[in-house]
């Protein structure tokens, strides 16, 4: 506190700026989508006085102007985003100090303080725990999908192997499509294994439950909510990086199943949709098991995990229930979004999590990107049911987003309209702009 007294006007601006950039930093860097952080920007430099301030994000860039409004002198801060992930443990820590700043808490040198912890805090779970968090994603999928005991147990093991493959050849910085190409043939390598040990057993599940691992990032969802959110730039470079990533696991599919043919060993990897599974509880708890493991692979808060499993669990149960009754994927996938997007609202609360943790999390087992990979082995093959099967996966996507942000909005109007407004949903994500705007 002696040192941010000790400041002058243009000095203490200066470290305002780069308090908030900073914390912004860490916010995107650890899943949050670009209106979040151009907001908390904003938010967290008129907190300490500094007004006049213009916040932008690319999908690699954050950048914060402050400008004199006597002179219109300005001075400016930008920052590099060196790589993006999920750590939903980190996110929550940042959100937390986000809402002590914002809220007059903390002073400003208290604050800079607590980022530098929050920045370098080690991760709540070791690198095994990450493993078999994915590994739990891959056993999951297989059961989701229809497949038995023995299946899903492959699917587990090929799950651990993928992930500890490619995490080793992102340490030596490996480009994000060669480890995508490299993960698409160990699901047939898998599915080999199944077919020699079980040959009457559907091979084509191990490969579908592997793909769903490589495919359970939040590319996709994440590049809708920034387009549905404004950033039309930032969501079209992370829907692109979601393509990339696909394009690469039909390549190293399609390349494995050609080995295996040329050896006699003829693989069907195409699935006509997502939910090919059985009977309705082994389905919703075949959910819960990706959701489970997506927590342990994100670092979802420990005190958190029992609401992402009651997510997944609505989701999941909401989807076949429309589905049922002929909603079709897209509107089936748009009313479980939405009863998630408000159930997540007044469980951030109880739990103490970013929203977006929450929602992200309990949505993963029905993100579409098993229906992108699918019209990609249709395009490979020149049928044109790949270009439908493409823009069902682009409506899906576009379905989960736009719902999980309208079910957020509903709540809040609700809780404003009891409340006259004092009330605030926990968590600035993902729901800082709406939030924030008074600032």
């Amino acid at each position: 506190m002696a040192e941010d007294r000790a400041l002058d006007a243009p000095g203490r601006i200066r470290v305002v700026l780069d308090l908030a950039i900073r914390l912004a930093e860490v916010l995107f860097s650890s899943g949050a989508g670009a209106a979040d952080a151009t907001a908390a920007m904003t938010a967290i430099a008129g907190a300490y006085g500094v007004r006049n301030v213009d916040s932008d994000v690319t999908h690699t860039v954050l950048s914060l102007t402050w400008t004199n409004p006597g002179t219109y002198e300005s001075v400016s801060r930008r920052q590099t985003i060196a790589a993006r992930g999920m750590d939903f443990a980190r996110l929550a820590a940042a959100s937390t100090l986000f809402e002590e700043i914002v809220d007059g808490k903390i002073e400003l040198d208290a604050a800079r303080r607590h980022l530098a912890r929050v920045a370098s805090h080690k991760p709540q779970a070791s690198r095994l725990v990450l493993r078999l968090g994915w590994s739990l994603i891959g056993g999951g999928a297989a059961l989701l999908v229809g497949g038995d005991v023995l299946v899903a147990a492959v699917a587990f093991v090929a799950a651990f192997a993928l992930e500890s493959i490619t995490s080793l050849m992102a340490g030596r910085r490996a480009p994000v499509f060669f480890q995508s190409v490299v993960g698409g043939v160990i699901g047939p390598i898998a599915a080999v294994v199944v077919h020699l040990v079980q040959p009457h057993e559907s091979a084509r599940l191990v490969v579908v439950a592997t793909i769903i691992v490589l495919l359970a990032g939040t590319a996709i969802f994440g590049g809708v909510q920034d387009i549905l959110s404004g950033f039309y730039l930032t969501g079209l470079a992370r829907l692109t990086e979601a393509l990339v990533i696909t394009i690469g696991i039909a390549a190293g599919v399609i390349g494995a199943t050609l080995v295996f043919s040329g050896l006699g060993l003829s693989l069907d990897v195409m699935s006509s949709n997502t939910q090919i599974g059985g009977p309705p509880a082994v389905t919703i708890a075949a959910a819960v098991v990706i959701v489970i493991g997506f927590a342990l692979a994100t670092q979802v808060p420990w005190r958190a995990l029992w609401a992402v499993c009651l997510l997944g669990a609505v989701a999941e149960a909401l989807y076949l229930v429309c589905a049922a009754n002929a909603f079709g994927p897209v509107w089936s996938s748009a009313i479980a979004a939405l009863a998630v997007g408000m159930l997540a609202s007044i469980l951030a609360q109880l739990s103490r999590t970013p929203v977006l943790a929450l929602v992200i999390t309990g949505l993963v087992p029905l993100l579409p990107g098993l229906v992108l990979f699918n019209a990609l082995m249709q395009l490979a093959s020149g049928s044109v049911a790949g270009l439908f099967a493409a823009l069902v996966s682009a409506a899906v996507a576009a379905a989960l987003a736009a719902g999980a942000i309208a079910g957020q909005y509903v709540t809040q109007a609700s809780w404003r309209n009891m409340s006259r407004g004092t009330r605030r949903v926990r968590g600035p994500l993902l729901s800082i702009a709406s939030r924030r705007r008074k600032i």
